[in-house]
């Protein structure tokens, strides 16, 4: 339920504002961009003001963010490097909450005609009838089942084949159990207490031109031939019979997912009508100051959410044209000291050696140099960790893999259940945020290989004996310390100097300070003495 609600949180609070502010300002921003800023609120909710342990949370899945006519309802879809249309605007995520799962996905629609807003009413009205089948006893076909007859029985026929293979899956510590589908033929019972994620989409729908008559000649919309509805909930099986309860209770009406941003050529044109037909009279001219009125209100009669785009009074439109002048004044002045910055980098690279500056060196990582070096405590199917070479080493396989402290992010050893003890190992990855508190080599090693490199994310050990887990736990959190620790002190030595050796000044009478107090405190208390100047540095002498 927590992890839901965090799903819940970070599209609420994160990607949602984030999308509106792309809308309003029109940004140019690709699906993979924004996919990435909200991995980014995923791994430190920090970031939307949520007071959750970054290392009790990550995400399930990279986000997926799609949009332009190019859709993919799977879970497996992955968001593409294309530009980011305001059309028809599809958002999934997942998070990980102490390791427990959960997901949630919504559509939003951007000046959408009459015929996908009526599509996306149907959608909600089918996922309704699947929530109604979904309680104890009942086979989880019965959920497959109850969609397609929900369309049948209400004359859509044809949507039947746009529905996906399963309608979600049961989740929990694994985010999707094959066994455990809502598809046509699983007769599997639901039982009180399972979790599931309900997904009801449709794919691929025409979308002709009568059907887009309506709609603003701006609107993105008018580009698209076909297009997806997507919404996924969490839910929980309640006991005796009850309906079931829906764990993310993001609204997702069409009022509260339905934005309207290229509206001023339809009212401008019934306003001429209605002006012709009234000849220019007072009921005209009364009709006009009254649609002014609503506009300079940020009202909306059809319940819409409004864009600030919808501003039409002078002074608005001024503001935003001596914003744009001054935002490209400071973008040309970033590139011109970005270009400085980068000219004197090259200088400083071709002034070196080895073409390479000592900041931006990378150091390989080694723990072993052949199997042989191993400890002799290795065993297999078992985590060990190697507190001298500075290594975790881990059963893949039943084959023991090494990996270099320096690559962990953070471990989790979560509440054990009543069978087993659970430890998941985070490690740092290419496409998510390293945070500030990655070790320096490891973030070059990480942009080096992203380009054609694959990287591990996370793993899982399950163990019916806690005591190995655990102690494997202790020791890795205590190994990561110490490896900070290093690091920490290393920056902090990197600028020191060589003290030369004190030459006393013997043959005159030396400059002195009495009763002084040094700090800060060397030996654990306070401590008094005199400071004498000789010729090349200070002494200090406790009394």
């Amino acid at each position: 339920k927590k992890s839901s609600v965090l799903s819940n949180k970070i599209l609420k609070h994160g990607c949602i504002p984030r999308l509106e502010e792309i809308i309003d300002s029109e940004q140019t921003v690709t699906h993979e961009q924004l996919a990435a800023e909200i991995d980014g609120m995923i791994g430190d909710p920090s970031k939307i003001n949520l007071k959750v342990p970054s290392e009790d949370v990550d995400s399930c899945y990279y986000p997926i963010i799609q949009s332009g006519g190019e859709y993919d309802i799977k879970i497996s879809a992955q968001s593409n490097s294309h530009e980011l249309k305001y059309d028809i605007v599809t958002v999934s995520l997942g998070s990980r909450y102490r390791m427990y799962c959960s997901n949630i996905a919504r559509t939003f629609l951007v000046d959408p005609p009459k015929k996908i807003s009526e599509m996306y009413e149907l959608l909600l009205n089918v996922q309704e009838a699947c929530l109604e089948a979904m309680v104890v006893g009942k086979p989880l076909k019965s959920v497959y089942k109850a969609a397609v007859m929900y369309l049948k029985g209400h004359g859509h026929d044809s949507l039947v084949k746009t529905l996906p293979k399963n309608l979600g899956f049961a989740i929990g510590l694994d985010f999707r159990d094959g066994a455990l589908l809502l598809n046509h033929k699983n007769a599997t019972p639901f039982r009180k207490g399972m979790v599931f994620n309900l997904m009801i989409g449709f794919q691929g729908i025409s979308l002709t031109d009568d059907m887009k008559s309506n709609t603003n000649s701006k609107s993105a919309v008018k580009n698209l031939s076909k297009y997806s509805l997507l919404v996924s909930d969490m839910v929980v099986i309640k006991p005796d019979a009850q309906p079931p309860e829906v764990l993310t209770k993001l609204a997702k009406t069409l009022s509260d997912i339905s934005y309207t941003i290229n509206d001023d050529d339809s009212e401008d044109a019934e306003s001429e009508e209605e002006d012709a037909e009234d000849g220019g009279s007072d009921a005209a001219l009364a009709r006009k100051l009254q649609k002014q009125e609503k506009q300079g209100g940020g009202g909306a009669a059809n319940g819409q959410r409004q864009s600030a785009r919808l501003a039409v009074h002078q002074t608005a439109a001024q503001e935003v044209q001596e914003g744009a002048a001054e935002r490209e004044r400071r973008q040309i002045d970033l590139m011109n000291r970005r270009n400085e910055d980068r000219l004197r980098e090259l200088a400083k690279l071709s002034r070196n050696k080895n073409g390479e500056s000592e900041a931006d060196r990378v150091e390989e990582l080694e723990a072993y140099k052949r199997t042989k070096d191993f400890p002799d405590y290795v065993q297999p199917n078992q985590v060990k960790v190697d507190m001298a070479n500075q290594c975790v080493i881990l059963p893949i396989s039943g084959n023991p893999i090494p990996f270099h402290i320096s690559t962990i992010k953070n471990v989790v050893l979560p509440d054990p259940d009543e069978a087993a003890t659970y430890l998941r190992i985070n490690f740092y990855t290419a496409g998510m945020a390293l945070g500030k508190d990655a070790p320096g080599n490891m973030v070059k090693l990480v942009q080096k290989y992203a380009p054609y490199a694959s990287f591990i994310r996370e793993m899982t050990f399950r163990s019916l004996d806690s005591q190995n887990l655990t102690q494997a736990f202790r020791q890795i959190s205590e190994l990561r310390k110490r490896a900070r620790t290093r690091e920490l002190r290393e920056i902090e030595e990197a600028n020191l100097v060589e003290q030369e050796k004190l030459v006393r000044t013997k043959n005159e009478r030396v400059p002195r300070l009495s009763d002084l107090t040094m700090r800060p405190v060397i030996h654990g208390r306070k401590t008094q003495g005199n400071l004498e100047a000789h010729s090349n540095g200070l002494r200090f002498i406790s009394t």
